[in-house]
């Protein structure tokens, strides 16, 4: 059996490693990724002069796990009681570091400016350009609600919520939101198996869409929940790992639009039974919005089977080329919640 601590470590980890990884496919094809890289990637490396992370160094993060990480380290002092203060003090605080904020979505770089206090204009008033505010933002950054909430995602869905409300209050990005805080929130439980998991996932998905629908903006946009079912089903096809990744970006869609990530994240899950890297691996290759994607994709699988297979010697470059510290960050949820 797992224990707690290489858990944390494997989600915490598999996350960051997934967005490192990822920002150096992000906005390409399947297919010009292999062909722009000689095969799939699965290294880190120097980003390419074509992508966002382009005068950076191997190892580097961008928005997605960084702001995670600022989550979870107010979710770690905050001794279960999360509010809307605690949201949006770890946006702020992430705000701070123009090494990360430079990465921010339409979604998030908004909200920021807001909690600032600067006026963002609304140059529309049409209802459908409220829509497009349906983001993956809210999931990419969540995964800590579920590590401060092993076995209880009720809990997770319920801080997932809190969490979104500053940046993305919408009913389907706290959907998404919950399905993975709910996930990893299972992922965490003793003796959790995948089948657990993905079930998580789904209930969180479906109690996230009411509690949004409730609290925040209610979106015409696809339903997370059917297109999580829909991309396990499509994972439990019995086709190749290179086949199933295309089917899931060709059916699903890897992009930034909340109801096409996290369920991909979950087709990608059930593709890749008890192999976290296979799973951070298939996120960074499918193609589009490939480091958000591998970042959820990681932290779940890395909360369900530790550090396993992911590659360890990979956790000093990102923690010093980033200047954080990925096992103090589990060290201090550790202390918090598994006391």
């Amino acid at each position: 059996m797992t224990g707690t601590k290489d858990k944390l470590l494997g989600s915490i980890f598999g996350a960051a490693f997934g967005d490192a990884m990822g920002a150096l496919t992000e906005t390409r094809s399947a297919e010009r990724i292999k062909e722009d890289f000689g095969g799939f990637v699965e290294t880190l490396f120097t980003p390419p002069a074509d992508c966002f992370a382009h005068d950076l160094p191997a190892g580097a993060i961008t928005d997605d796990f960084s702001l995670a990480y600022f989550t979870g380290l107010e979710l770690a002092r905050c001794g279960g009681n999360v509010d809307n203060e605690v949201a949006e003090r770890a946006v702020l605080k992430w705000a701070e570091y123009p090494e990360f904020l430079r990465f921010a979505g339409p979604t998030t770089l908004a909200a920021v400016k807001k909690l600032q206090g600067i006026e963002v204009p609304y140059k529309n008033h049409y209802i459908a350009c409220d829509n497009t505010k349906g983001t993956n933002g809210s999931g990419m950054k969540i995964f800590c609600a579920g590590l401060i909430n092993p076995g209880n995602p009720d809990k997770a869905i319920e801080d997932a919520a809190t969490l979104c409300m500053p940046t993305h209050p919408n009913n389907v990005s706290i959907s998404a939101a919950a399905a993975i805080s709910a996930a990893t929130a299972k992922a965490m439980e003793d003796g959790a198996e995948l089948k657990d998991v993905l079930e998580a996932g789904i209930y969180g998905a479906e109690r996230g869409f009411a509690i949004g629908s409730a609290m925040g903006h209610r979106m015409a946009a696809p339903s997370v929940v059917k297109r999580i079912k829909l991309a396990i089903e499509i994972a439990g096809q019995g086709m190749g790992w290179e086949e199933t990744m295309l089917e899931l970006r060709d059916i699903i869609g890897a992009g930034l639009m909340a109801a096409e990530a996290i369920p991909c994240v979950f087709g990608i899950l059930a593709a890749n039974p008890k192999d976290a890297f296979g799973a951070v691996k298939m996120g960074v290759n499918i193609g589009d919005d490939t480091d958000t994607v591998a970042t959820m994709a990681g932290a779940v699988a890395g909360a369900l089977y530790g550090m396993s297979n992911l590659p360890q010697e990979y956790m000093r470059l990102i923690d010093e080329t980033n200047h954080i510290d990925i096992e103090n960050l589990a060290s201090e949820i550790e202390r918090a919640y598994y006391s």
